[in-house]
Protein backbone atom coordinates (compact mmCIF):
# COMPACT_ATOMS: atom_id res chain seq x y z
CA UNK A 1 0.00 0.00 0.00
CA UNK A 2 2.82 2.40 0.69
CA UNK A 3 4.09 1.70 -2.66
CA UNK A 4 1.02 4.12 -3.65
CA UNK A 5 2.10 7.52 -1.34
CA UNK A 6 2.66 10.22 -2.93
CA UNK A 7 1.87 13.33 -5.70
CA UNK A 8 1.53 12.34 -8.88
CA UNK A 9 1.29 14.59 -11.86
CA UNK A 10 0.73 14.09 -15.57
CA UNK A 11 3.50 14.33 -18.35
CA UNK A 12 5.17 17.62 -18.88
CA UNK A 13 2.66 19.78 -17.64
CA UNK A 14 1.42 19.17 -14.13
CA UNK A 15 -1.84 21.28 -15.21
CA UNK A 16 -2.96 19.25 -18.49
CA UNK A 17 -4.67 16.38 -16.09
CA UNK A 18 -6.32 15.53 -12.59
CA UNK A 19 -3.25 15.53 -9.82
CA UNK A 20 -3.41 12.52 -7.83
CA UNK A 21 -2.08 12.40 -4.28
CA UNK A 22 -1.83 9.43 -2.11
CA UNK A 23 -0.90 9.68 1.73
CA UNK A 24 -1.85 7.20 4.83
CA UNK A 25 -3.07 8.60 7.68
CA UNK A 26 -4.49 6.46 10.83
CA UNK A 27 -3.70 3.24 9.30
CA UNK A 28 -5.90 4.26 6.50
CA UNK A 29 -5.33 5.41 2.69
CA UNK A 30 -6.55 8.72 1.82
CA UNK A 31 -6.95 9.68 -1.63
CA UNK A 32 -6.82 13.60 -3.34
CA UNK A 33 -8.12 14.10 -6.87
CA UNK A 34 -7.19 17.77 -8.21
CA UNK A 35 -8.82 19.37 -11.04
CA UNK A 36 -5.40 20.22 -13.48
CA UNK A 37 -7.71 23.31 -14.95
CA UNK A 38 -9.35 24.54 -12.27
CA UNK A 39 -7.49 23.25 -8.74
CA UNK A 40 -10.86 22.05 -7.55
CA UNK A 41 -10.90 19.28 -4.82
CA UNK A 42 -13.36 16.50 -6.11
CA UNK A 43 -15.34 14.48 -3.33
CA UNK A 44 -13.52 11.18 -3.26
CA UNK A 45 -16.54 8.07 -3.25
CA UNK A 46 -16.53 4.39 -2.56
CA UNK A 47 -12.59 4.09 -2.05
CA UNK A 48 -11.60 0.38 -1.97
CA UNK A 49 -7.76 -0.39 -1.68
CA UNK A 50 -5.25 -3.40 -1.45
CA UNK A 51 -1.55 -3.86 -2.26
CA UNK A 52 -1.72 -4.10 -6.09
CA UNK A 53 -4.48 -1.32 -6.88
CA UNK A 54 -6.97 1.49 -5.84
CA UNK A 55 -10.39 2.25 -6.52
CA UNK A 56 -12.40 5.37 -6.31
CA UNK A 57 -15.05 7.19 -8.26
CA UNK A 58 -14.03 11.19 -7.95
CA UNK A 59 -17.47 13.72 -7.92
CA UNK A 60 -16.57 17.02 -9.33
CA UNK A 61 -18.64 20.11 -8.78
CA UNK A 62 -19.94 20.63 -12.07
CA UNK A 63 -22.04 17.05 -11.35
CA UNK A 64 -19.54 14.66 -13.07
CA UNK A 65 -18.59 11.77 -11.68
CA UNK A 66 -15.22 9.79 -13.04
CA UNK A 67 -14.09 5.93 -11.84
CA UNK A 68 -10.49 5.54 -11.62
CA UNK A 69 -8.43 2.58 -11.12
CA UNK A 70 -5.13 2.97 -10.02
CA UNK A 71 -1.91 0.53 -10.87
CA UNK A 72 1.61 0.49 -10.27
CA UNK A 73 3.56 0.28 -13.62
CA UNK A 74 7.44 0.68 -14.03
CA UNK A 75 7.24 3.21 -11.12
CA UNK A 76 4.36 5.48 -12.71
CA UNK A 77 1.08 5.57 -11.89
CA UNK A 78 -1.31 3.72 -14.64
CA UNK A 79 -4.72 5.70 -14.23
CA UNK A 80 -7.51 3.74 -15.83
CA UNK A 81 -10.58 6.36 -16.22
CA UNK A 82 -14.42 5.47 -16.89
CA UNK A 83 -14.86 4.76 -20.55
CA UNK A 84 -11.62 2.78 -20.44
CA UNK A 85 -9.09 5.78 -21.03
CA UNK A 86 -5.52 5.23 -19.47
CA UNK A 87 -3.00 8.02 -18.44
CA UNK A 88 0.22 7.37 -16.68
CA UNK A 89 1.58 9.53 -14.12
CA UNK A 90 4.75 10.26 -12.79
CA UNK A 91 5.44 10.67 -8.74
CA UNK A 92 6.33 14.39 -7.89
CA UNK A 93 9.51 14.45 -5.51
CA UNK A 94 11.71 17.35 -4.47
CA UNK A 95 15.69 17.26 -4.91
CA UNK A 96 16.68 14.79 -2.32
CA UNK A 97 13.96 12.16 -3.31
CA UNK A 98 11.33 13.38 -0.57
CA UNK A 99 7.39 13.70 -1.41
CA UNK A 100 6.49 17.18 -2.74
CA UNK A 101 2.46 17.42 -1.84
CA UNK A 102 -0.26 20.34 -2.60
CA UNK A 103 0.73 23.90 -1.30
CA UNK A 104 -3.04 24.45 -0.72
CA UNK A 105 -2.61 27.82 -2.55
CA UNK A 106 -5.08 28.80 -5.14
CA UNK A 107 -3.89 31.79 -7.83
CA UNK A 108 -6.41 33.39 -9.76
CA UNK A 109 -5.75 34.81 -12.85
CA UNK A 110 -7.67 37.33 -15.02
CA UNK A 111 -7.65 35.73 -18.16
CA UNK A 112 -6.43 32.67 -20.38
CA UNK A 113 -2.89 34.40 -21.18
CA UNK A 114 -2.34 35.56 -17.80
CA UNK A 115 -3.42 32.26 -16.20
CA UNK A 116 -0.65 30.00 -18.92
CA UNK A 117 1.97 32.31 -17.60
CA UNK A 118 1.02 32.02 -14.25
CA UNK A 119 1.26 28.28 -14.19
CA UNK A 120 3.87 28.34 -16.31
CA UNK A 121 5.91 30.57 -13.40
CA UNK A 122 5.02 28.22 -10.60
CA UNK A 123 6.37 25.04 -12.18
CA UNK A 124 9.54 27.11 -12.89
CA UNK A 125 9.57 28.02 -9.60
CA UNK A 126 9.18 24.48 -7.71
CA UNK A 127 5.67 25.30 -6.13
CA UNK A 128 2.61 23.29 -6.03
CA UNK A 129 0.34 25.70 -5.83
CA UNK A 130 -2.66 25.72 -8.68
CA UNK A 131 -3.96 28.45 -10.55
CA UNK A 132 -7.97 28.82 -12.16
CA UNK A 133 -8.31 31.07 -14.72
CA UNK A 134 -10.93 33.70 -14.92
CA UNK A 135 -12.47 33.26 -19.00
CA UNK A 136 -15.23 35.90 -18.51
CA UNK A 137 -14.10 39.89 -19.83
CA UNK A 138 -16.07 41.80 -17.77
CA UNK A 139 -15.46 44.97 -19.24
CA UNK A 140 -17.87 44.27 -21.97
CA UNK A 141 -21.64 43.21 -21.77
CA UNK A 142 -24.40 43.81 -19.37
CA UNK A 143 -23.14 43.16 -15.75
CA UNK A 144 -26.63 43.69 -14.27
CA UNK A 145 -27.51 40.04 -13.49
CA UNK A 146 -25.63 37.53 -11.02
CA UNK A 147 -26.54 34.72 -13.41
CA UNK A 148 -23.90 32.99 -15.61
CA UNK A 149 -26.57 32.03 -18.04
CA UNK A 150 -27.26 36.01 -18.78
CA UNK A 151 -23.66 35.86 -19.49
CA UNK A 152 -23.49 33.05 -22.15
CA UNK A 153 -26.47 34.34 -23.85
CA UNK A 154 -24.93 37.92 -24.30
CA UNK A 155 -21.29 36.17 -25.43
CA UNK A 156 -23.46 33.71 -27.78
CA UNK A 157 -25.25 36.71 -29.75
CA UNK A 158 -21.24 38.18 -30.35
CA UNK A 159 -19.84 35.21 -30.77
CA UNK A 160 -20.95 31.48 -31.35
CA UNK A 161 -17.76 29.93 -30.31
CA UNK A 162 -18.38 30.79 -26.74
CA UNK A 163 -19.27 27.73 -24.49
CA UNK A 164 -18.03 28.44 -21.52
CA UNK A 165 -18.95 27.20 -18.22
CA UNK A 166 -18.63 30.21 -16.20
CA UNK A 167 -20.44 28.77 -12.89
CA UNK A 168 -17.69 25.83 -12.40
CA UNK A 169 -15.24 29.30 -11.49
CA UNK A 170 -17.35 30.75 -9.29
CA UNK A 171 -18.08 27.34 -7.36
CA UNK A 172 -14.94 26.46 -6.77
CA UNK A 173 -13.39 29.76 -5.66
CA UNK A 174 -16.44 30.45 -3.13
CA UNK A 175 -16.01 26.73 -1.83
CA UNK A 176 -12.46 25.90 -1.78
CA UNK A 177 -10.49 25.84 1.42
CA UNK A 178 -7.31 27.15 0.01
CA UNK A 179 -5.77 30.45 0.57
CA UNK A 180 -6.64 32.58 -2.46
CA UNK A 181 -4.13 35.07 -4.09
CA UNK A 182 -5.86 37.39 -6.61
CA UNK A 183 -3.19 38.83 -9.70
CA UNK A 184 -4.75 42.03 -11.60
CA UNK A 185 -3.38 45.47 -13.34
CA UNK A 186 -5.80 48.51 -12.88
CA UNK A 187 -4.62 49.99 -16.23
CA UNK A 188 -6.21 46.82 -17.87
CA UNK A 189 -10.24 47.32 -18.47
CA UNK A 190 -10.82 43.82 -18.31
CA UNK A 191 -8.73 42.90 -15.38
CA UNK A 192 -9.86 45.92 -13.17
CA UNK A 193 -13.74 44.76 -13.91
CA UNK A 194 -12.44 41.23 -12.96
CA UNK A 195 -11.00 42.32 -9.75
CA UNK A 196 -14.02 44.54 -8.53
CA UNK A 197 -16.24 41.74 -9.61
CA UNK A 198 -14.62 38.76 -7.33
CA UNK A 199 -14.35 41.32 -4.14
CA UNK A 200 -17.71 41.91 -4.44
CA UNK A 201 -18.60 38.05 -5.10
CA UNK A 202 -15.63 37.15 -1.84
CA UNK A 203 -17.35 39.46 0.74
CA UNK A 204 -15.45 39.02 3.72
CA UNK A 205 -13.75 36.15 2.97
CA UNK A 206 -9.85 36.72 3.44
CA UNK A 207 -7.77 36.79 0.74
CA UNK A 208 -4.48 38.12 -0.66
CA UNK A 209 -3.64 40.67 -3.92
CA UNK A 210 -0.54 40.77 -6.66
CA UNK A 211 -1.51 44.38 -8.18
CA UNK A 212 1.05 44.77 -11.20
CA UNK A 213 0.01 48.55 -11.62
CA UNK A 214 2.35 50.48 -12.54
CA UNK A 215 5.56 47.23 -11.35
CA UNK A 216 8.61 48.19 -13.51
CA UNK A 217 11.16 44.60 -13.83
CA UNK A 218 14.31 44.41 -14.09
CA UNK A 219 15.96 44.00 -18.08
CA UNK A 220 18.90 42.99 -18.76
CA UNK A 221 20.25 43.60 -22.47
CA UNK A 222 23.92 42.41 -23.51
CA UNK A 223 26.61 44.76 -23.18
CA UNK A 224 24.26 47.15 -21.41
CA UNK A 225 23.49 48.05 -17.68
CA UNK A 226 19.91 46.74 -15.91
CA UNK A 227 17.39 49.03 -17.03
CA UNK A 228 13.63 49.01 -15.81
CA UNK A 229 11.24 48.07 -18.08
CA UNK A 230 7.93 50.62 -18.91
CA UNK A 231 5.34 50.27 -16.21
CA UNK A 232 3.02 47.48 -16.63
CA UNK A 233 -0.29 47.41 -17.37
CA UNK A 234 -1.24 43.82 -17.08
CA UNK A 235 -0.88 40.51 -15.76
CA UNK A 236 -1.50 39.03 -19.12
CA UNK A 237 1.90 41.14 -20.94
CA UNK A 238 4.38 40.26 -18.10
CA UNK A 239 6.36 37.16 -18.88
CA UNK A 240 6.95 34.20 -16.94
CA UNK A 241 10.36 34.79 -15.32
CA UNK A 242 8.76 38.51 -13.91
CA UNK A 243 5.93 36.71 -12.77
CA UNK A 244 7.90 34.12 -10.95
CA UNK A 245 9.68 37.23 -9.13
CA UNK A 246 6.43 38.12 -8.13
CA UNK A 247 5.26 34.99 -5.90
CA UNK A 248 5.78 35.76 -2.26
CA UNK A 249 4.88 39.32 -2.57
CA UNK A 250 1.13 39.14 -2.09
CA UNK A 251 -0.21 41.01 0.27
CA UNK A 252 -3.61 41.19 2.07
CA UNK A 253 -6.73 42.88 1.17
CA UNK A 254 -7.89 45.86 3.88
CA UNK A 255 -11.37 45.70 4.90
CA UNK A 256 -11.58 49.52 3.32
CA UNK A 257 -10.30 48.46 -0.04
CA UNK A 258 -12.61 45.91 -0.12
CA UNK A 259 -15.57 47.90 0.63
CA UNK A 260 -14.72 50.59 -1.86
CA UNK A 261 -14.08 48.10 -4.47
CA UNK A 262 -17.34 46.43 -4.16
CA UNK A 263 -19.37 49.96 -3.99
CA UNK A 264 -17.52 50.72 -7.29
CA UNK A 265 -18.44 47.56 -8.78
CA UNK A 266 -22.29 47.68 -7.25
CA UNK A 267 -22.47 51.47 -8.95
CA UNK A 268 -20.96 49.71 -12.25
CA UNK A 269 -23.86 47.52 -12.28
CA UNK A 270 -26.63 49.15 -11.67
CA UNK A 271 -25.45 51.36 -14.65
CA UNK A 272 -25.44 48.72 -16.78
CA UNK A 273 -23.12 49.88 -19.88
CA UNK A 274 -22.14 48.23 -22.90
CA UNK A 275 -18.48 48.88 -22.03
CA UNK A 276 -16.28 49.90 -19.01
CA UNK A 277 -13.31 51.74 -19.65
CA UNK A 278 -10.09 52.59 -17.09
CA UNK A 279 -9.46 56.25 -16.20
CA UNK A 280 -7.48 58.32 -13.94
CA UNK A 281 -10.15 57.60 -11.42
CA UNK A 282 -10.71 54.15 -11.81
CA UNK A 283 -12.97 52.01 -14.11
CA UNK A 284 -16.03 53.53 -15.37
CA UNK A 285 -18.96 53.21 -17.69
CA UNK A 286 -19.40 53.83 -21.60
CA UNK A 287 -21.66 53.52 -24.11
CA UNK A 288 -21.49 51.05 -27.30
CA UNK A 289 -19.93 53.81 -29.59
CA UNK A 290 -16.58 54.67 -27.14
CA UNK A 291 -14.40 53.02 -29.66
CA UNK A 292 -16.09 54.27 -32.78
CA UNK A 293 -14.10 57.21 -33.76
CA UNK A 294 -10.80 55.58 -33.09
CA UNK A 295 -12.00 52.68 -35.68
CA UNK A 296 -12.72 55.60 -38.37
CA UNK A 297 -9.41 57.05 -37.85
CA UNK A 298 -7.75 53.59 -38.76
CA UNK A 299 -9.90 53.30 -41.86
CA UNK A 300 -9.58 54.94 -45.07
CA UNK A 301 -10.80 56.03 -48.50
CA UNK A 302 -8.94 52.47 -49.86
CA UNK A 303 -9.93 48.87 -49.05
CA UNK A 304 -8.26 48.19 -45.87
CA UNK A 305 -8.04 44.35 -44.30
CA UNK A 306 -10.72 44.49 -41.15
CA UNK A 307 -8.03 43.27 -38.89
CA UNK A 308 -5.57 45.82 -39.71
CA UNK A 309 -7.74 48.46 -38.93
CA UNK A 310 -8.69 46.68 -35.68
CA UNK A 311 -5.05 45.79 -35.12
CA UNK A 312 -4.34 49.74 -36.20
CA UNK A 313 -6.34 50.77 -33.30
CA UNK A 314 -5.62 48.84 -30.81
CA UNK A 315 -1.68 49.61 -31.47
CA UNK A 316 -2.34 53.31 -31.30
CA UNK A 317 -4.20 53.00 -28.26
CA UNK A 318 -2.59 51.20 -25.83
CA UNK A 319 -1.20 53.66 -23.65
CA UNK A 320 -1.87 54.03 -20.45
CA UNK A 321 -4.69 51.93 -20.81
CA UNK A 322 -5.21 48.62 -22.27
CA UNK A 323 -9.65 49.76 -22.66
CA UNK A 324 -10.69 46.82 -24.89
CA UNK A 325 -9.70 43.68 -27.35
CA UNK A 326 -10.03 42.96 -31.25
CA UNK A 327 -13.65 40.72 -30.73
CA UNK A 328 -15.94 43.92 -29.47
CA UNK A 329 -13.74 46.17 -31.73
CA UNK A 330 -15.41 43.54 -34.42
CA UNK A 331 -18.48 44.04 -33.25
CA UNK A 332 -18.12 48.07 -33.79
CA UNK A 333 -16.79 47.38 -37.23
CA UNK A 334 -20.06 45.11 -38.04
CA UNK A 335 -22.14 48.19 -36.50
CA UNK A 336 -20.35 50.68 -38.76
CA UNK A 337 -20.58 49.12 -41.56
CA UNK A 338 -24.79 48.38 -40.71
CA UNK A 339 -25.00 52.11 -40.12
CA UNK A 340 -23.35 53.14 -43.51
CA UNK A 341 -20.37 54.71 -41.33
CA UNK A 342 -18.08 52.10 -43.20
CA UNK A 343 -18.02 50.18 -46.40
CA UNK A 344 -17.70 46.57 -46.93
CA UNK A 345 -16.52 44.20 -49.67
CA UNK A 346 -17.45 40.62 -47.43
CA UNK A 347 -18.80 39.77 -44.64
CA UNK A 348 -17.47 42.14 -41.75
CA UNK A 349 -17.51 39.20 -38.94
CA UNK A 350 -14.72 37.59 -41.02
CA UNK A 351 -11.93 40.49 -40.07
CA UNK A 352 -9.10 38.85 -41.61
CA UNK A 353 -11.25 38.12 -44.81
CA UNK A 354 -13.26 41.38 -45.04
CA UNK A 355 -12.28 44.66 -45.72
CA UNK A 356 -13.59 48.02 -45.37
CA UNK A 357 -13.46 51.61 -46.37
CA UNK A 358 -14.35 54.98 -45.80
CA UNK A 359 -17.97 56.14 -47.93
CA UNK A 360 -17.29 58.42 -50.70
Amino acid sequence: MEDFVGRWIGGNDRHTTATIEISIVDGQLVVCAIDGSIGELAEIRGLTYGNDEVRFAAHWSSGQTTAYRLLLSDGRLAVHFTFSDTDYLTRDLNSDGTHRWRSGVLHIAPGHSAGHSLRQAIRASGRTDDVIIFRDNLSCGPIDSEESSARLRWWASVYDEHDIDFDDFWRHVMSTPDRLVVWFGRHSAQEHAFFLALVDRLGDRPYDIIDVTGLQMPVMRPGRKPELSSPRQAVSLINEEELASLLGTERVMTSPERDDAARRWQRLKSENAPFRIVTESGLISAPADIFDALLLERATKDWRKVARVIGETMGHNMEPYIQVGDLMLLTRIVALVDQGKLMAHGDPWLMRKCEVRLPD
